[in-house]
């Protein structure tokens, strides 16, 4: 899953990642083995004019709409890398790029008190269609994202940190202001997504948006189902199949400096990470940067001619949830002894370790272990410990009680059973279940695995379809707004429904302050109560590869942006031979 909006400044966030593995197939000479000393710079080149490009993404979506619960996917996040609005993007050198084909500078922030930031659209910024990028633009992402039925009525936002804060917006020419509520003192305020969908579009589909909150859901279930027409970015979209491949054009309206030299970019779905290396070797495809790597995989591009890659941690933390709504996990010391039962270092030493040697249990929800804000709250508590004994304390001081034939039982008598749900096409999440099913069988909690087709991930999240579950964030260099998207009461991606109120406090306390550190620090106490809550159990920042054929240059694997490799995708190009 994506994270729309986190927040904080890239140095002070994350360290410096280890590279596990780094190689290139027989007779290869890419020059992705630089990646290691210059993440920013390698496989760069000369780029010839024309060109196509397939590049495989391992997963599907079932929705178009960045701006929903069920739209928040990482995998359509990549699809529309070519065309959807982002503010900005964050290269591997925790720099911050603003979008060039939207904004002649970076947000300016013209107040402090109420906050009140400034963008400068950049001249001729359009929508692809000749219709330029106005302050309306502006105002329906917020009322989207807003979380307030007046504005959207049951709309059901991923986030509603940026649009619930948000008093106001006004427009003069290329200048749009935006002003926030007096609450609101984000130490990320530059960061903030203010461009989703184009208002214009959803006026002549009939959508009466701006004065009727029923329209502008209306408006947004419509652009959850058809399929983008309209770009800001370096491509449209000249054909494309929910869920299964985008294929890109050059937009000819494209108000970037940076020139496009593909003729056409396809992006495939082809689900199992052995089936895109087998495709990558075939000539099938051109490259991938999947969510998931194993040691087989590796194996196979070491052997073969043409191609490189790069493995490395990414941006992505696996983790595991619980419903707080099963009858059974309503009970924090229940959850609290499912975590302690629950082997991390035994999971980890399956499933990721083979191909990132040096890998290292996550021990923070919010800050990547090495950062200057990191502190390890979990290994106190015995989460993630596999310790058998301290969970059965942890139950019987709870009053509960075993079956004759070992089953736990609640106070009331009642046989815990849960169920554990994973995208299917993960080895490494079946492991994880199967281990975690092994593993409470000794707590006497029978767990049932059930595999979760790929496409149907924010399905089954956004109707909080599971007991446990096994996914993945997808992040980038920013942390104040994650907190509220993760674990709000009011998050539409608070996917197992825990209700905190004193965690609602201190996640709003996150946003109250414009000073890094400060934010930060109240940051931690948020991860402190969700700990207590036995919410969500982290396990690693996943190691991930990049694998490209030799034919492509400028395309690198980057950490720091949800768009993995596509940050960059204007500079995409085929090798210049000549």
């Amino acid at each position: 899953m994506k994270r729309h909006h986190m927040a904080a400044v890239a140095a002070f966030a994350c360290t410096t990642l280890a590279l596990a593995g780094c190689g290139q197939g027989n007779a290869s000479s890419s020059s992705l083995d630089d990646c290691v000393t210059d993440a920013a710079g390698c496989n760069a080149g000369e780029r010839a004019d024309g060109g196509e490009i397939t590049w495989a993404i391992d997963a599907g979506w079932s929705s178009w709409n960045q701006n929903t619960a069920d739209g928040n996917n990482a995998y359509v996040s990549i699809a529309l890398a070519g065309m959807w609005p982002y503010t900005g993007q964050w290269d591997q050198d925790n720099n911050f790029i603003v979008n060039e084909g939207l904004f002649a500078s970076e947000p300016k922030l013209v107040s402090e008190s109420p906050v009140t930031v400034e963008y400068t659209l950049k001249e001729g910024a359009n929508w692809g269609d000749g219709t330029d990028i106005t302050v309306d633009d502006f105002i329906y992402h917020w009322y989207a994202r807003s979380g307030n039925n007046d504005l959207c009525a049951e709309c059901t936002p991923a986030t509603t940190t940026y649009g619930s804060q948000v008093a106001g917006i006004e427009g003069d020419g290329n200048t749009v202001t935006v002003t926030y509520v007096d609450s609101y003192h984000s130490a990320e305020w530059k960061y903030e997504e203010v461009l989703s969908e184009p208002a214009h579009i959803a006026e002549e589909q009939g959508f009466d948006w701006k004065n009727d909150p029923a329209a502008m859901a209306a408006a947004e279930l419509y652009f959850s189902e058809t399929t983008p027409t309209w770009t800001t970015g370096p491509y449209k979209v000249a054909s494309a199949a929910m869920g299964e491949y985008v294929i890109y054009e050059p937009n000819p309206d494209w108000a970037g400096d940076t020139e496009v030299t593909l003729d056409k970019l396809t992006f495939q779905v082809i689900e199992g990470l052995d089936n895109i290396v087998t495709a990558l070797r075939n000539g099938e495809i051109d490259g991938a940067s999947p969510f998931s790597v194993n040691a087989e995989a590796i194996t196979q591009l070491e052997s073969a001619d043409g191609l490189s890659y790069s493995v490395a941690g990414g941006p992505s933390w696996e983790h595991i949830d619980l419903n707080t709504n099963n009858e059974f996990l309503s009970d924090v010391k229940l959850r609290t002894a499912v975590f302690q039962a629950i082997d991390l270092e035994s999971i980890i030493s399956r499933t990721y370790a083979f191909v990132q040697s040096d890998i290292e249990r996550k021990n923070n929800h919010l800050f990547r272990n090495g950062s200057e804000y990191f502190t390890d709250y979990l290994t106190s508590t015995g989460q993630g410990a596999g310790d058998i004994e301290m969970a059965r304390d942890t139950l019987v001081d709870a009053g509960y009680e075993w079956s004759a034939d070992g089953a736990l039982l609640t106070p009331d008598g009642e046989e815990v059973k849960l169920n554990f749900r994973y995208i299917e096409s993960r080895e490494s999440r079946k492991i994880t279940g199967e281990l975690t099913q092994a593993t409470l069988a000794d707590l006497g909690i029978d767990v049932e695995l059930k595999p979760i087709p790929d496409e149907d991930l924010g399905t089954v999240l956004a109707e909080s379809d599971f007991d446990m579950i096994n996914f993945g964030w997808s992040s980038d260099p920013l942390f104040v707004g994650s907190a509220s998207q993760y674990w709000s009461s009011a998050s539409g991606s608070n996917f197992g429904n825990l209700n905190d109120p004193e965690l609602d406090a201190l996640i709003e306390e996150i946003n109250g302050t414009l000073d890094m550190d400060d934010a930060a620090a109240r940051a931690n106490e948020a991860v402190k109560r969700v700990i207590e809550d036995a919410y969500v159990l982290p396990i690693v920042d996943s190691p991930v590869a990049v694998m490209v054929s030799d034919n492509l240059v400028n395309v690198r694997d980057n950490w720091a942006s949800q768009q993995r490799a596509a940050y960059n995708i204007a500079e995409w190009g085929v090798a210049d031979t000549e």
